[in-house]
């Protein structure tokens, strides 16, 4: 899926989301969250048949500063099996009804992390259709090894082996930091 569409989707990603969101156990919150797209990027699927893409939100439903990872994919029918996995169904405006998943749940995105710590996996940027996004990097010792998605990830060097992130905080300033680790 090297093509990003600029058009609509109904419901949005965003209000995906956040209905999804504050069910979840690592949601620390109260009620229900305010969230604002502040980075991410994506990853290709060899197959070309699933959406990959890997999102940070903050929340700005209280003063917390949280930053959430949320990786989603986008497909043209459901996972079997993978029902608790599903934000639910948004109508692409291009693309017609996408299911679209928590990518923790998706074996796609799973070997698709794998490859990208193996180093066989080009980061692509958000938001330009076929470009790469340099910015995106694996550190230290992770050939070979399986993702664990970092939910609340937090700006600074690592201290452990995995992917290395970007977002902007609210002046609009990059920040970066781990959002996926060896398993």
């Amino acid at each position: 899926m090297g093509i990003v569409y600029n058009t609509t989707m109904s419901p949005t990603k965003t209000e995906l989301v956040t209905a999804w969101l504050a069910k979840q156990e690592f949601y620390t919150g109260q009620g229900a969250p305010k969230l604002e797209n502040i980075g991410g990027f994506r990853l290709e699927d060899p197959q070309g048949e699933v959406g990959i893409e890997l999102s940070f939100y903050a929340d700005h439903a209280d003063t917390s500063d949280v930053v959430y990872h949320v990786p989603l994919t986008y497909r043209d029918a459901p996972i079997e099996g993978a029902e608790q996995h599903l934000l639910g169904t948004s109508e692409h405006a291009i693309l017609g009804l996408r299911y679209v998943y928590d990518a923790a749940g998706d074996p796609v995105f799973l070997a698709q992390a794998r490859e990208l710590l193996a180093g066989n996996a080009v980061p692509q940027h958000r938001t330009e259709s076929f470009t790469d996004d340099p910015r995106i990097r694996v550190h230290g010792q992770t050939a070979g090894k399986q993702a664990e998605i970092i939910r609340k990830p937090v700006a600074g060097d690592p201290a452990e082996a995995g992917v290395i992130g970007f977002w902007e905080n609210a002046l609009g300033q990059d920040l970066s930091g781990l959002v996926l680790r060896t398993a």
